[in-house]
């Protein structure tokens, strides 16, 4: 076995040229496949922190049929049961209540559709980002009646800045026209023109009056320490609160569109790393075959003297094993260098922002690669090494000593 393992090392390094060339392109497939996942990873992760970080948040209680109608009569009392089973959680890292309806917001020129968010404007900056990602002014602060925040992009639609005074209009408990004027004390931006232009925050308690909801809320959005507690933790709160008027439901469960495009380039990436593997394939078969055609007379010698069919196919497999060790210490090496330099540097796409902001993508995407794509990039190019260098292998093992001693050596 030891000979064999030389004698296929050395074979590799009669035409350096050539094996350089196969071992570059292998290694730029694979650093093209590392680069393609650690892009989709970063994609991915940015696109599920800005859903859930900025609002949505891991866990949320609601009334039953809100998430379905998110309309004013599915409220509930935040009772002290909810209250202590969210205190005496671990899991829990914080929470807040919230009230959040679609309303008007009016000035003399502009009327527009928003979602009012009525919010603890303390423990909304402990649970998400949007309050806290301001542009101008300063957060909520709770104690001065009357402020808003309006985002970014809705400033610049209806051409209001800090101080400037903007009317609220929805629908009460009860059928009538709730309505509040308020000034806004901060412009926020999440990077994400949709929200910016889409949703208000105004305190809880004001929007609780306007509303005439007394000291009922249409949400309780919670916070956990570890995302992926979330289905877990959904579960045994439901079960602890044992509510037929409550539903607990996690991001996934509210965030289809973030779900479904999780599942989404779990199915289909590989189609388009598919593309990298051909790439290698081709080049392993075509490398293989020449080299086989140019010892065609060298094989029938071997075959000549003893060498076994299975242990020259054997040979021919090492040389193809070989190739892919070398090109993916290589292509782990330059790919995994190229990731971590984009991941500290970051993506900017801000020339396609509008593009962007349409699927809820963020502005700078950073790239990040995991074990398990460093090892299913390993394991696919040694498998596509192994399996394309069956051919070449067949037809070197079917070749005739007789014929082949006749090729010129």
């Amino acid at each position: 076995m030891k000979t064999l393992v030389k004698m296929a090392w050395l074979n590799l390094w009669r035409n350096p040229r050539r094996t350089v060339i196969l071992l570059c392109a292998m290694a730029a497939g694979l650093v093209g496949i590392l680069f393609s996942m650690g892009f989709v990873n970063g994609w991915i992760r940015q696109l599920v922190a800005d859903s859930v970080n900025i609002y949505e948040s891991h866990v949320k209680i609601l009334a039953k049929g809100y998430n379905d109608n998110p309309v004013i009569e599915n409220n509930f009392e935040p009772s002290e049961k909810i209250l202590s089973a969210l205190a005496a959680d671990p899991r829990v890292k914080s929470w807040v209540p919230r009230v959040a309806v679609q309303g008007l917001l009016s000035t003399p020129e502009h009327s527009l559709v928003v979602t009012i968010i009525g919010t603890d404007p303390a423990r909304e900056l402990e649970v998400s980002t949007a309050c806290q990602m301001l542009a101008e002014g300063r957060p909520l602060s709770g104690g001065a009646p009357g402020e808003i925040l309006i985002g970014q992009d809705l400033a610049e639609k209806i051409k209001k800045g800090l101080g400037k005074k903007v009317v609220l209009m929805s629908q009460q408990l009860g059928g009538e026209i709730g309505t509040g004027a308020f000034r806004a004390a901060g412009i926020f931006d999440v990077g994400n023109g949709g929200y910016n232009e889409g949703n208000i925050y105004i305190s809880l308690g004001e929007a609780q009056q306007m509303l005439n909801l007394g000291g009922r809320v249409t949400e309780i959005s919670v916070l956990l320490h570890d995302i992926e507690q979330s289905a877990a933790f959904a579960a045994d709160l439901a079960a602890r609160l044992d509510d037929p008027a409550l539903e607990v439901l996690t991001w996934r469960q509210r965030l289809l569109y973030v779900h479904e495009t999780l599942e989404m380039m779990g199915q289909y990436t590989w189609i388009y790393y598919a593309i990298f593997y051909i790439a290698m394939a081709f080049g392993i078969v075509n490398t293989l075959m020449i080299s086989i055609g140019e010892r065609t007379h060298e094989i029938g010698v071997l075959m000549a003297v003893g060498m076994s069919r299975t242990r020259l196919m054997s040979m021919i497999l090492l040389e193809s094993f070989f190739i892919a060790v070398v090109a993916v210490i290589a292509g782990l090496a330059a790919g995994g260098a190229l990731v971590a330099w984009f991941h500290v540097r970051g993506i900017d796409l801000s020339s396609f922002a509008e593009g962007l902001d349409l699927y809820g993508m963020a502005h700078v995407i950073r790239p990040v690669l995991v074990s398990a794509d460093v090892v299913s990039a390993m394991a696919g190019t040694f498998a596509i090494s192994i399996l394309f260098s069956l051919l070449p292998a067949w037809r070197a093992a079917r070749l005739v000593p007789v014929a082949a001693l006749r090729q010129a050596g």
